[in-house]
């Protein structure tokens, strides 16, 4: 199942979309076909490229702002992977930039909105290959910044958010610590980790972070009728979010 999530993923690519059905255009031999091809590649191209409509769409379905009431406090935030990566070159882990959850859950530490750090993630994809884990780099940075160990729980081996909260609910069972739990992660991924973890059995509150789209960005301006590149890769991210939730809604 994980290797067939990475192949949708893949293929959840517009840009992807729009060069196959070039390739398709280009090898036609039938003129109608080949004219009808490529203007629906040209259409496909201008709208996927078109920032403002990515733009609302994205600030649309992203969780909005939480503010925390004054006598709020969890015993644990669960702070979700996918906030670093690894430099092949430097031989090192590098946040990258969804590090907002990083910020996020040490400043709710600090000023004891939560108890306790759950780090969740292990980026197995490079665990095998040079012992680089991302659960370990995210806790090695929370020690630098003098939280104590004890307050600090973790596990290594959850690829996807799914298995974040299968792998999460022992640990923070055999701890002890009780719900409800603070989530923290990315706006555009929150509606996502918000069903996952529930239908996982865990008592969660959204913390969302690292906003990527605000209000300004949905005013439509001339720069909009430009093509954009990073409106495909927005594309890429909310796609991979929207069939996330048909896949839960399907009991996958």
């Amino acid at each position: 199942m994980f290797i067939l999530s990475k192949i949708v993923a893949f293929m959840l690519d517009p840009m992807l979309w729009v060069l196959i059905i070039l390739a398709l255009a280009w090898i036609a031999r039938n003129r109608q076909w080949k004219k009808r091809l490529y203007t629906i590649a040209i259409l496909l191209f201008l709208f996927f490229s078109n920032g403002w409509i990515i733009n609302n769409i994205w600030y649309r379905y992203q969780w909005q702002p939480v503010d925390l009431k004054q006598e709020e406090s969890y015993a644990a935030g669960i702070l979700l992977g996918g906030l670093a990566g690894y430099d092949e070159y430097r031989k090192r882990g590098v946040f990258n930039m969804s590090s907002d959850r990083f910020i996020q859950a040490a400043r709710l530490y600090e000023t004891g909105r939560i108890r306790s750090i759950m780090v969740t993630g292990g980026n197995s994809i490079f665990v095998k290959e040079s012992g680089y884990n991302e659960a370990d780099f995210i806790v090695q940075n929370l020690g630098d910044l003098q939280i104590p160990a004890s307050k600090i729980f973790v596990e290594k081996k959850a690829r996807n958010t799914k298995e974040n909260a299968a792998f999460s609910k022992p640990i923070l069972d055999s701890a002890g610590l009780r719900g409800p739990y603070l989530i923290i992660t990315s706006a555009i991924h929150m509606p996502r980790a918000m069903k996952v973890f529930e239908k996982a059995g865990l008592d969660v509150r959204p913390f969302p972070c690292n906003y990527m789209i605000t209000e300004d960005n949905t005013k439509f301006t001339l720069r909009n009728l430009m093509p954009s590149g990073s409106s495909f890769e927005n594309w890429k991210s909310i796609l991979k979010e929207w069939i996330g939730i048909l896949l839960l809604a399907a009991g996958k």
